[in-house]
């Protein structure tokens, strides 16, 4: 059986149990897993790779909702809802995913509690996080949004070096610029202000966080 966050907590028979019920899929880099036009019939774990939930404007813009590592899931809400998804689920890199359908997550939350509190807690994670970047979006400039990211990516894939806290995940700077609403013109701009700053360092295409302490007073705006 796979770790995933709606799992913590069930037996091993349990796990036994539902282990038999998912279904499995494997995407490449920059695939689409699903889209706006497609019906939402499955809840998703990620076992493998990153996946990029995001939404896309008229005029070709788009804006990161969420980055998933394995564990974690998506595609819940609209599921349960029973509605199309509004939202692109996107591989950011080659990965494998486990998958229960519909009517599959409603027979194994009924016969198994500890899945559906799994599941509201997982949804409610998701549901502060969406509130935190609705916030940054409305009252954060750009150079405090960046440093809040670039934060948030330190915890996640920060290794501690003599140097400095390496990211260990390489972003583009639109990929940046989509995690924070901007532009990618802007992005570079402010990523080169921090740079000159002594907040950070780019080298082979790598993030080093120089002065945590620095970016989290930016942070804070």
């Amino acid at each position: 059986m796979f770790d995933s966050e709606i799992l913590e907590g069930l037996s091993e028979r349990v796990l036994a149990d539902l282990g038999g019920r998912f279904g499995a899929a494997r995407f490449g880099k920059g695939e689409l897993i699903y889209s706006p036009f497609d019906r939402a019939d499955a809840m998703y774990i990620v076992q493998s790779g990153r996946v990029r939930l995001y939404r896309s404007a008229h005029d070709g813009r788009q804006l990161t909702l969420a980055m998933l590592d394995p564990g974690m899931s998506f595609g819940q809400v609209a599921v349960l809802e029973h509605e199309l998804q509004d939202a692109y689920a996107e591989a950011l890199t080659d990965c494998s995913v486990r998958l229960l359908t519909a009517d599959a997550l409603e027979r194994a939350m009924a016969e198994h509690p500890q899945l559906a509190l799994n599941l509201m807690r997982a949804l409610a994670s998701r549901l502060r996080d969406a509130e935190d970047q609705v916030e940054s979006l409305a009252f954060r400039p750009v150079p405090a949004r960046l440093a809040g990211k670039l934060l948030e990516l330190m915890d996640r894939y920060g290794r501690v070096t003599p140097n400095g806290i390496r990211i260990d995940e390489r972003f583009t700077h639109l990929q940046l610029a989509e995690m924070i609403g901007t532009s990618r013109e802007t992005l570079t701009k402010v990523l080169n202000e921090l740079r000159e700053e002594g907040l950070l360092d780019v080298r082979d295409r790598l993030i080093w966080i120089l002065d945590p302490d620095g970016l989290e007073r930016l942070g804070r705006g």
